[in-house]
């Protein structure tokens, strides 16, 4: 990559370097690959598949053959949630995205409290809700070394009114087997001292959101796909104008 941006895009070398952050124990998926594991975890669990199960090195795989990203830095697309349709032909979607850029001017803090698309995800009934899968970002907006993402646990019961809830984290430690939730991820990742720093640089705190990523299946004949309880419940979550939403079943 480096090579790339000097020979082909006329960087100097110290900024090519400065794209990359290297890392003691190797540049891996262990240390770098957080996103690409949710999009594993989606689809082991949206489109599990026995014989080739969905791993993150399988995954990495896709992305390289399919030039989502190369070792030279080629990308021959821009939106990476893509990837996750693309190698189930479409079954398994992105299908809801929004950003609350942490630590840019003009933007409120939110959390899962207060986020109307996580509490209608959280509003709708058990077996409704196991349609979805919800992936959130935490840290700060540009994806270099201090953001991070996780995917809202598929088991939990959650209360619409929990800030900090339950989560698969792709950095949590073998030997955890407790409950896993947002702060306890958050204090984790800033024992590394460039993500502590830019997180304090930037004012954001343990259970803030980046953003919401929601994916869903397609039906089997692709007529149309799971979204419409949780855009009904969507919907009257952001129509409430007065105080924060009350807890709705919606199934």
């Amino acid at each position: 990559m480096i090579q790339a941006a000097t020979e082909l895009d006329g960087m100097s070398a110290a900024d090519a370097e400065g794209l990359l952050r290297e890392f003691k124990t190797g540049n891996s998926i262990g240390n770098e690959g957080c996103q690409l594991t949710c999009f594993a975890m989606v689809l082991a669990l949206l489109a599990p598949y026995p014989s080739d199960p969905w791993t993150p090195p399988n995954l990495n795989s896709w992305a390289h053959k399919l030039l989502y990203y190369t070792r030279s830095g080629l990308s021959m697309t821009t939106l990476y949630a893509d990837l996750v349709a693309e190698v189930t032909d479409g079954d398994v979607q992105l299908c809801l995205k929004e950003e609350y850029l942490p630590g840019v001017a003009g933007w409120p803090r939110m959390t899962c409290d207060t986020s109307a698309l996580v509490r209608a995800y959280r509003s709708l009934a058990p077996e409704t809700r196991s349609r979805f899968l919800v992936m959130i970002k935490m840290g700060t907006y540009d994806d270099t070394v201090a953001s991070h993402y996780v995917l809202l646990h598929p088991n939990e019961d959650p209360a619409p009114d929990d800030g900090d809830p339950l989560i698969l984290d792709p950095a949590k430690p073998l030997d955890e087997d407790g409950p896993w939730r947002m702060s306890d991820c958050a204090a984790y990742i800033k024992g590394d001292r460039a993500i502590a720093t830019a997180w304090s640089r930037d004012g954001i705190t343990d259970t803030q959101l980046g953003g919401v990523w929601v994916f869903t299946r397609w039906s089997d004949g692709h007529a149309g796909s799971s979204l419409d309880p949780l855009i009904h419940a969507w919907g009257i979550s952001w129509g409430r104008s007065a105080g924060r939403p009350r807890a709705e079943r919606f199934g």
